[in-house]
């Protein structure tokens, strides 16, 4: 029998690849982009960041613990999101995407996108505004843009770069009116301004529609985790008939994000 120590089990590498179909006119039949990371904190945070960034309705996936395949998922960047929020390991990654959306590669940030209706939104307010002048002439306030989500999907920070203070006072507020305008007052946007960090900051809820992929994803998601409490709270003998029903229905549900032992047995969401 052989053993590993704790040094070599925390030394283990983890593969991450994303790909999805390439668009039309590309060479290949995909795109992908991927990563080596030395904890599965760091790897699920990539792939959720990833995903999103990718921009694709059809992503894939494909987390390879010491070149073996462990974790195989398909879906919309919501759904993959979800899915590995609900295996243990992976869900500390989730959570740190959801808090620190983007990933600093330079010049060029991997980020979680703003929502389309909010870019339209900055263009309708922010353009004026900087035809007036002034724009990183003075000392600049910083002013960005904060889109939640429900957990665990991820937010997504925009941030508008540095204003005259004046400009930024009136920036934030027009564009508030203007998120919560765009979004047919299904998102209330309010602006804040943090001096401690010298910052302005619209915060927004980015709803979703009922029919949404990603809003099944999150009420999967939910569900597992209630289950889960509810299964540790029953007594294994008195409330068996209970727990059979209840560890049923959490298979069927872990199934969208199970492990799988190697590449030809795949879990495939």
């Amino acid at each position: 029998m052989t053993t590993s120590s704790p040094a070599a089990r925390r030394s283990r590498t983890i593969d991450v690849r994303v790909s999805s179909p390439a668009p039309i006119g590309y060479a290949g039949d995909t795109s992908s982009t991927g990563g080596r990371f030395a904890s599965a904190s760091a790897a699920a945070r990539f792939a959720v960041i990833a995903t999103f960034a990718a921009r694709r309705a059809d992503i894939t996936v494909t987390i390879a613990v010491e070149e073996h395949d462990e974790v195989c998922v398909s879906g919309t960047p919501g759904e993959i999101a979800c899915a590995l929020a609900a295996i243990p390991v992976y869900s500390v990654g989730v959570r740190k995407a959801r808090t620190a959306p983007a990933l600093d590669f330079g010049e060029d940030p991997m980020r979680i996108p703003a929502p389309g209706y909010l870019r339209a939104a900055v263009d309708e307010v922010a353009l004026p505004i900087q035809w007036q002048g002034s724009v990183g002439l003075e000392a600049g306030v910083d002013v960005r843009v904060l889109s939640t989500r429900p957990g665990p999907l991820p937010n997504s920070t925009l941030p508008l770069g540095q204003w005259a203070p004046d400009l930024a006072h009136r920036l934030t507020h027009d564009l508030a009116r203007s998120i919560t305008e765009r979004s047919g007052q299904r998102s209330q946007a309010t602006a804040t301004y943090l001096p401690d960090q010298g910052r302005y900051e619209i915060t927004h809820p980015d709803p979703m529609s009922d029919t949404d992929a990603d809003a099944d994803a999150v009420a999967r998601y939910i569900r597992i985790t209630q289950l889960r409490a509810n299964l540790a709270a029953l007594d294994p003998v008195a409330d068996a008939d209970c727990a059979v029903g209840l560890a049923a229905e959490l298979l069927v549900l872990e199934s969208y994000s199970r492990r799988v032992p190697s590449t030809e047995d795949r879990t495939v969401r």
